[in-house]
């Protein structure tokens, strides 16, 4: 992969964090060739402390977002909120998040995608609002009047895709594959996506 062609993926993590949503699509961006920077929102700006996930499972992250730079030259292909209702609501509190979110949102051709509670996160931001998303049911009444809220999604559809706001939603750690499957196919294209799904023997 040449150096022009190189993508790159920041996914948040925070205390709370829901552990397989940030672990999976790590996993799986990095198979498609997506490099991935996993940055702590969490208070504490150190850049070695791991984040505890809602699991109990630690994380511990490439950086602090308060670390990287905030330039619109170096903001990434996708950026990636996974859920987790204490961690969500740790990012939805943070103006830094908001303040990336935000720079994201505002650049043509990059993606945000967001799983289970991660859409409260982007509401927070202020940003999409009218988009079509879709999130984990237990967060559904707090994101139905911001949002053209999509109901009932499952299988090819538990991706939802918001063309206009460069935006993907899906509702929780079982969709957390094909959301992540989705990312690679929107960054790298349908042939990378594909090389990625069959040796994961999808049943």
């Amino acid at each position: 992969m040449a150096a022009t062609d190189k993508k790159r993926a920041l996914v948040l993590i925070a205390d709370g964090t829901e552990e397989m949503e940030a672990v999976i699509t790590i996993d799986v961006l990095v198979r498609g060739g997506i490099e991935v920077t996993v940055a702590s929102t969490n208070p504490s700006e150190s850049t070695s402390e791991s984040v505890k996930c809602s699991r109990g499972v630690r994380i511990v992250p490439d950086t602090h977002l308060s670390v990287l730079p905030l330039d619109d030259s170096q903001l990434y292909d996708v950026l990636m909120i996974p859920g987790g209702a204490p961690g969500a609501k740790s990012m939805a509190s943070s103006p830094l998040v908001h303040r990336w979110i935000q720079a994201h949102h505002a650049k043509p051709g990059v993606f945000i995608a967001a799983v289970c509670a991660g859409p409260t996160v982007l509401k927070a931001a202020g940003v999409a609002r009218g988009a079509k998303v879709t999130s984990h049911p237990s967060v559904k009444d707090e994101l139905s009047g911001f949002f053209d809220y999509q109901d009932n999604v499952k299988g090819p559809a538990i991706v939802v895709k918001d063309e206009m706001n460069k935006l993907l939603t899906s509702r929780g750690p079982g969709s957390t594959f094909e959301l992540a499957l989705k990312i690679v196919e929107e960054v790298r294209g349908k042939d990378v996506m594909e090389s990625v799904r069959t040796p994961l023997m999808f049943p």
